[in-house]
């Protein structure tokens, strides 16, 4: 999984022809490819790789050996060492491909694969990935800490009976969202409480894993429905742990099957099968609701063209499970309590779980989600989150989402949305990204440790690496167990208000008393907006904060190496070779590659003299009501092992209260756990906590303080010089605040066709929201282009003023004079990273270009687009037909038919249809008319017969009847 393709790449396979990647890649995008005739095109290949030549650039392909290993993470191609962004996969999982306008593939002599999350061993020659391992920094022991405070077990509640059983509608029964029109399972298993009443409602959802195993060899393999030979990976029955925790403590929880989107998100998904998990979930709510309240529920399964009923499904269900007891659906009338819903999604199941709280918020009536837990996921297109409580576990030897990247799902929703929940991320130290779920977890057929460097001396597990002193992995068995503890107790507390689990999550640092002799655990939290008292986020320059001596100070975001230029100086440097899986506060999302990410403050120092103030404001001063204040921080990559802060309080009365960070708190100022492996090593914030109780105790008058002081020290490491990152300084009261689901606008972007012009110009996207906001909305829209031709790169800050719905945005293009060998190529387009409003099922969108210039193989061009219109204005023309005019006189077959409409783009294709049928089709002018004269085809029907004139590039439609005789 992570070696080099050199190696892992080796029998050549048969290259894939031009026109049908370009068909594939578009429909892939949600756009349209015309395919001419033409020749091979290869402009450059290898014995396991091609360069095509395509519409406005190339095709990169790439053949594998063995189908790719099916990860939460996403496959990227990599030519001659420059990274082309993340690749599509062919349905068997043997192919990757890429279409680029970047002429430099065409000199291409290697072509391999790395994953995106920055994994990079298998894009790199063995040479280049040593340099980089010996220029990694020395493993860190760990200081000494005494034990975590050791708290109430959230599994002491479980005690009750219970009935597990699963449910299977069918292979096929269901429709799966933007995947194509393809059709998955409705599957999953019910832990059910003894007793009548209803019980508050848990959602598990697995993450992305093989979907079935080979009965021979029991390897994962994909496919689905499983091919002959196969069967079923059960990923929705690992979480056995918490869902029988649960249900013994009184909460009815069901884990669902997304094996079918697991099969064809890489091949279909535009947004790598986000919305279909975000809108499973949804579904399976849909159909819980409807046995809850005793109606029927029935599904299609289209693989057998069978109806299936509640009853059927529970049958079918234990033949999964046939140790289950036997439950029908009369027995889950009235036992789920739809005001209380929590959701758990895992990897990219985690992703869907935040994917189906934003589609909720864009539902008329939406499902009263109290809270998520989001466990080791990804983030790939920059979702935010508002009105739910919100946790998210990170695992710190992940070796599938290796960059931590889900915790930007705390970091950009922290000030997005005016809501009153409590947000945390929790660092599980010694764990992988599978062992969570034991399904992934070997025995178990397909199962293996993600983490796959065994001799690693802080995450591996052979011998020799548990030998070490500082190696921090945890057991299989173990791990499992911190899962189980925390998920139980984190629903126990958001849905079952058992506060006494609260410190688990409000950064206090308490551990369940079953793990805590093994575990460590690190929580960075950010408090209700009611509980808490901003005084600096440190995300940009203010009068409150000033430098003194040596220290100096300077806002960044995002790391090194953006495609387009930061608005802000980069938080990390190229000089120290930080890969991104070191900095996940700043690797960059894929669909997002240039928003800017993580603003904070970076603070450096040359000796002692250095210091960073901030001065309270009058409005400020008086923090007696709240219980600690907190600060989060990180030593910078200068930093070999740790540094010197100290924290200093004083009031109005020059009263002061001082503390090394290093006795708050040791990794606010000491590095995190490394090795040789470019993974570890990783700089993430922590939080130091100091009771107000304890500043009153030292005299300070709580009432009145002056400022807050970071003054430099001696590290670690006996120097005097250092760098911290800074974030969030507040005062606050631990709480879990009050979730509010409610109705929120979705931001969405339009899909739009472009002619593709001789030289530079530009082109309109429109970006809108489902409805009006009563207050001002931001989102950012990226488009993946290219830096030679088509569409070029952009990023651009969207907003909306209220009542403001639809936003044009101008992004560049980059025509031409060259023929190419297909006739449309399209280029993505996404929004995310939203303020006041959700992310919808338009999330993603394409612009199509139209090649103009010929094509090389010879044949007809695509129809012409037109020139574009105001993109908004289009968008919303789409809503509301205009109207065809006819002669408005019966007309028999073979009679003439004049139609005349307007409206259209001048110059666009307008294609005509009577009664579904082609009629013809014609070119607007200027004005956006047409005028086509055509004969009414034999087969026609008789009567009141639709007539419909659709524009090729605007999509807008005029709409008639003619009374045929």
């Amino acid at each position: 999984m992570q070696q080099s393709v050199r190696r892992a790449l080796r029998r050549p396979r048969a290259v894939v022809g031009t026109a049908a990647l370009a068909l594939a890649l578009t429909a892939a995008l949600g756009g349209t490819a015309s395919a001419a005739p033409a020749p091979d095109g290869v402009v450059a290949s290898g014995s396991d790789w091609s360069v095509t030549a395509a519409a406005g650039g190339y095709v990169v392909s790439l053949n594998l050996d063995a189908p790719l290993p099916v990860k939460n993470d996403a496959p990227e191609l990599v030519v001659n060492g420059s990274d082309l962004g993340l690749a599509q996969e062919s349905p068997d999982g043997t192919t990757l491909s890429i279409a680029t306008a970047d002429p430099a593939v065409a000199r291409a002599d290697a072509v391999t694969w790395r994953w995106a999350s920055g994994d990079a061993g298998t894009a790199n020659p063995p040479a280049a990935k040593a340099a980089r391992a010996a220029a990694s920094p020395a493993a860190t022991a760990p200081p000494a800490t005494t034990a975590p405070p050791a708290g109430p077990d959230p599994l002491a509640h479980s005690t009750g009976a219970y009935t597990v059983a699963d449910y299977n509608f069918g292979t096929a029964s269901i429709p799966l969202a933007n995947l194509g029109g393809h059709r998955g399972e409705l599957e999953g298993r019910v832990y059910l409480p003894a007793g009548k009443g209803e019980h508050p409602l848990v959602v598990f959802l697995h993450g992305r894993h093989s979907s079935c195993y080979n009965l021979t060899t029991l390897r994962g393999t994909s496919g689905w429905p499983c091919p002959a030979g196969t069967a079923p990976i059960l990923s929705y029955a690992g979480y056995d742990g918490a869902g029988d925790a649960l249900a013994a403590a009184g909460y009815t929880v069901v884990s669902i099957s997304a094996n079918s989107i697991n099969a064809f998100d890489g091949s279909f998904g535009a947004d790598a099968g986000a919305v279909a998990r975000g809108q499973l979930i949804l579904d399976s709510l849909t159909m819980l609701q409807k046995a809850n309240a005793g109606k029927p529920v029935v599904y299609h399964d289209a693989t057998t063209d069978a109806d299936v009923t509640l009853d059927q499904a529970l049958a079918a269900g234990q033949a999964t499970h046939p140790t289950a007891t036997t439950l029908r659906a009369a027995n889950l009338k009235g036992t789920m309590d739809f005001s209380d819903i929590g959701v758990m999604g895992h990897s990219r199941g985690g992703e869907g779980a935040v994917t189906a709280g934003n589609l909720n918020e864009g539902l008329a009536h939406p499902f009263d989600i109290k809270s998520i837990f989001a466990l080791a996921p990804i983030d790939f297109t920059r979702a935010t989150l508002p009105d739910v409580i919100t946790t998210t576990l990170l695992p710190y030897c992940d070796g599938d989402v290796s960059d931590q990247q889900g915790q930007h799902f705390y970091a950009d929703s922290r000030e997005a949305f005016s809501d009153d929940v409590a947000r945390s991320d929790i660092w599980v130290m010694g764990t992988d990204h599978d062992f969570y779920n034991s399904s992934w977890t070997p025995p178990y057929p397909g199962a293996s440790d993600d983490w796959s460097a065994s001799d690693d001396s802080v995450c591996g597990t052979s011998d020799p690496a548990k030998a070490s002193p500082d190696n921090i992995r945890l057991s299989a068995a173990q791990q499992y167990a911190v899962g189980t503890e925390y998920l139980t107790g984190f629903f126990e507390l958001t849905l079952g208000g058992h506060k006494e689990f609260q410190s688990m999550f409000d950064g206090s640092g308490v551990e369940p008393s079953s793990v805590a002799s093994f575990a460590d655990v690190r929580t960075v939290a950010q408090q209700p907006a009611a509980d808490r008292a901003d005084i600096a986020d440190f995300a940009a320059t203010s009068k409150q904060i000033t430098t003194s001596g040596t220290a100096t100070a300077a806002v960044c975001a995002s790391k090194y190496g953006r495609t387009l230029p930061p608005a802000l100086p980069t938080c990390t440097s190229t000089a120290v070779g930080l890969t991104s899986q070191a900095q996940p506060y700043w690797t960059p999302a894929n669909y997002q590659p240039n928003v800017p990410l993580n603003q904070l403050t970076h603070l450096t120092w040359t000796d002692g003299t250095g210091a960073l103030t901030v001065a309270l404001t009058s409005g400020q001063r008086d923090v007696s009501k709240y219980r600690e204040l907190v600060v989060n921080a990180s030593p910078d990559e200068s930093v070999a092992t740790g540094t010197g802060l100290t924290l200093t309080v004083t009031d109005t009365r020059g009263h002061a209260w001082s503390s090394p960070l290093s006795d708050l708190n040791p990794w606010t100022v000491r590095r995190m756990p490394g090795s040789t492996s470019t993974l570890l090593h990783k700089l993430v914030l922590q939080q130091a906590h100091v009771p107000t109780a304890t500043l009153a105790k030292a005299g300070l008058d709580t009432h009145h303080l002056a400022s807050i002081r970071f003054t430099a020290g001696v590290g670690a490491d006996g120097t005097a010089s250092g760098g911290e990152y800074l974030q969030d300084l507040v005062f606050d009261t631990p709480a879990m605040g009050t979730p509010r689901v409610h109705e929120r606008p979705t931001v969405n972007v339009a899909s739009t066709a472009i002619e593709e012009g001789g030289g530079p110009g530009t082109a309109q996207v429109a970006v809108y929201l489902s409805g009006k906001s009563s207050t001002p909305v931001s989102a950012y829209l990226s488009v993946i282009g290219s830096t030679t031709t088509g569409v070029g790169l952009a990023m651009r800050q969207v907003t909306f003023e209220p009542g403001q719905t639809c936003q044009t945005v101008t992004v560049p293009t980059l025509g031409n004079t060259t023929p190419s060998a297909t006739a449309t190529t399209s280029y993505k387009v996404a929004v995310g990273d939203t303020t006041n409003a959700v992310l919808g099922t338009g999330d993603f969108g394409t612009i199509t270009v139209r090649e103009d210039d010929g094509l090389t193989g010879g044949g007809p061009l695509a129809p012409p687009v037109g020139t574009q219109g105001n993109a908004c204005a289009e968008f919303t023309a789409l809503a509301h037909p205009g109207k065809i005019k006819t002669t408005g006189v019966p007309v028999r077959v073979g009679a003439a038919l004049p139609v005349t409409a307007t409206g259209f783009r001048a110059g666009e294709s307008v294609t005509l249809t009577l009664g579904g049928a082609p009629l013809g089709s014609a070119v607007a002018d200027a004005h956006g008319r047409v005028s086509i004269d055509q004969t009414v085809p034999a087969g026609t029907p008789t009567g009141q017969v639709p007539l419909t004139a659709t524009g090729i590039g605007s999509g807008y439609t005029a709409t008639g009847k003619v009374h045929v005789k």
